[in-house]
């Protein structure tokens, strides 16, 4: 039988390779290059299958069929010539055996188009050419195999490379592949897209009520955990709002002691991953999905999702989740507002009540019962003086501060009006408490400031109890003199001065200053030795005069403080072995540092 190709069946539709170009880089810009890769590997296959299909007619060997596949490709245009090696043998039991079937193709014509509608590529390009040898291949030997291209002329090389393999063996090496060959119609293709856009439609409507539900809570100035009520009946997730410190701020959908028992049972924390500042972390048994809230370009709290088991985390929870921060973040900048207001007027009343800037007390006291029901004597005044703990330069935000212990102090019933008053936070109290309840309750405010603050010293003083608003300014001095007291101790009572208190109450303070600069002379100056000098004095006598335990204090030897005892009493004239002597010069030292004019480091 003579072994070549007949004239083009009259039924062939014939086009040019030119056209073939247009058509294909038209599939290419309007389906994009991975369908229009799909679908033109598919073409190509048809056209394979439909020409061995025509060549049966003549041709019933499947050795002719296979050698005619060279004279095929040459003959259509696809390739100028081909290079074949090794074989592929059926066996008897209808399986097929490849040995190393490699081969090339010279002078692609779909590569030559690649280049001239694309230029240089980074990946194989002969898609038709392909498909047409797979789909040649696969119907003579009635099984599915794939013709892939390795190397191609579009990508540099001198000539495009084959191999050939039974799909199957293909999948074997990379399971991807099926994505590329499934044998999906276009109309398949078409229905899924559509359902696709479908699910996406319905997920984009079910985020875009959620974001609505939750910002009508907003506009109709609902509370914050009715916000969160609202997402989780919206999604039937438990959620969980921590403040920057990792403390629990709300709940939704689980209890306080349930979240705390799940998240303390273990310390094992690892992140699954991350998308921008979301986070989806397991903690122990349960998983976490958590995003920061920001309020003031700061951190100030974190929104999380808590999920039981791992496969209830949904693709798009996460969207869930940021739109219920930003909700929560405008529920806190709200309230923040509504706090600031009120701290705003009481400073300001109480600004004016310091100041006598008032026609009669009434006016003040009138405007007080507005803020609160519950005023009532005895008042009591405090002074807090605020600090670093490590970088004494370090800026401290004293309104800040204020509106932390304002809070606080609601939060632990203690009614009082705050304001500013050179640099240290002063206090009014008015909720009529005896003075050893509220020195209780105040410690216990000191104790949840600090938590939120471990970098800040407070120091605070309290004032004898008084029954006038007018005595304002005499109480706050003597709030002011407890807490500048040098005692380790964060509370002072002004009862606790003794007659220091009683010393400062009933001395014209400008005596006292003048009386200390003639008793204590060049130990006031400001030099550093001097400073030295007045230090090592105060802590002798705070001591009691003992030497031993002034020199551990001061790490200094026995020598160097009998050394400036010495100097001291040089320059002092005085005698600091006589007794009186001794307490009225501590005193006069520990007058000075009340009134703020002695300060060390």
């Amino acid at each position: 039988m003579n072994n070549s190709i007949s004239n083009v069946d009259s039924s062939d539709l014939i086009i040019t390779s030119q056209g073939f170009g247009l058509l294909r880089k038209a599939l290419i810009e309007n389906m994009g290059n991975e369908r229009a890769k799909v679908f033109l590997y598919r073409f190509g296959k048809v056209l394979g299958n439909s020409k061995v299909e025509e060549l049966k007619k003549q041709y019933t060997s499947t050795k002719d069929l296979v050698g005619l596949a060279s004279e095929v490709h040459t003959k259509l245009g696809h390739v100028s010539s081909i290079e074949s090696n090794g074989e592929i043998i059926q066996l008897e039991d209808g399986t097929l055996k490849f040995e190393n079937v490699l081969g090339k193709w010279f002078d692609s014509f779909e590569a030559k188009l690649h280049v001239e509608h694309y230029g240089k590529s980074s990946e194989c390009s002969c898609y038709t050419l392909a498909g047409f040898a797979s789909g040649y291949l696969s119907t003579i030997f009635n099984k599915e195999i794939y013709v892939k291209e390795t190397y191609c002329q579009s990508m540099g090389y001198a000539e495009c490379t084959f191999e050939i393999k039974e799909l199957q063996d293909w999948l074997n090496e990379d399971p991807q592949i099926v994505n590329y060959l499934q044998n999906q119609t276009i109309y398949e293709e078409l229905e899924l897209t559509y359902d696709t856009l479908l699910a996406q439609k319905s997920m984009l409507d079910k985020i875009a009520n959620y974001h609505s539900d939750l910002t009508q809570c907003i506009a109709r100035e609902n509370s914050f955990h009715h916000v969160l009520t609202t997402a989780f009946n919206a999604l039937e997730i438990p959620i969980v709002i921590n403040n920057s410190n990792n403390k629990l701020i709300a709940t939704t959908g689980i209890t306080e002691t349930e979240y705390l028992e799940l998240t303390n049972s273990s310390n094992k924390k690892s992140i699954v991953w991350q998308q921008n500042e979301t986070i989806y972390q397991k903690i122990g048994d349960i998983h976490e999905l958590s995003t920061p809230i920001y309020l003031d370009h700061k951190l100030f709290a974190t929104c999380s999702f808590i999920y039981l088991q791992q496969d209830q985390l949904d693709d798009h929870d996460y969207l869930f989740l940021e739109r219920l921060a930003s909700v929560a973040a405008l529920c806190f900048l709200k309230e923040k507002i509504s706090i600031e207001t009120t701290e705003r007027l009481k400073l300001s009343i109480l600004d004016r009540l310091i100041n006598e800037q008032y026609s009669s007390i009434q006016e003040i006291t009138s405007q007080l019962k507005l803020l609160s029901s519950n005023f009532e004597n005895p008042y009591y005044a405090l002074s807090i003086n605020c600090s670093a703990t490590k970088n004494k330069e370090l800026p401290i935000d004293i309104y800040d501060q204020l509106l932390q212990i304002s809070q606080t102090f609601k939060l632990f019933s203690i009614d009082s009006l705050l304001s500013i008053l050179q640099n240290e936070i002063v206090v009014l109290i008015y909720n009529g408490k005896s003075k050893s309840q509220l020195v209780e309750d105040i410690d216990k405010a000191l104790v949840y400031i600090k938590k939120n603050n471990p970098t800040i010293q407070y120091k605070i003083g309290v004032s004898t109890e008084f029954s006038s608003l007018t005595e304002i300014s005499k109480h706050l001095q003597q709030a002011k003199h407890a807490a500048r007291l040098p005692r380790d101790q964060l509370i002072i009572q002004y009862e606790e001065l003794g007659i220091l208190g009683h010393f400062l109450s009933h001395t014209n303070i400008d005596n006292i200053k003048r009386t200390a600069i003639n008793e204590l002379g060049d130990l006031l100056k400001k030099d550093p030795k001097s400073k030295e000098l007045l230090y090592t004095l105060y802590t002798f006598l705070i001591n009691g005069k003992r030497l031993e335990k002034t020199m551990q204090d001061l790490a200094l030897s026995m020598g160097g403080i009998q050394y400036r005892i010495r100097k001291i009493e040089e320059i002092t004239n005085k005698n600091l072995k006589d007794f009186y002597t001794a307490s009225y010069l501590l005193l006069l030292i520990e007058s000075l540092i009340t009134l703020g004019e002695i300060e060390w480091d």
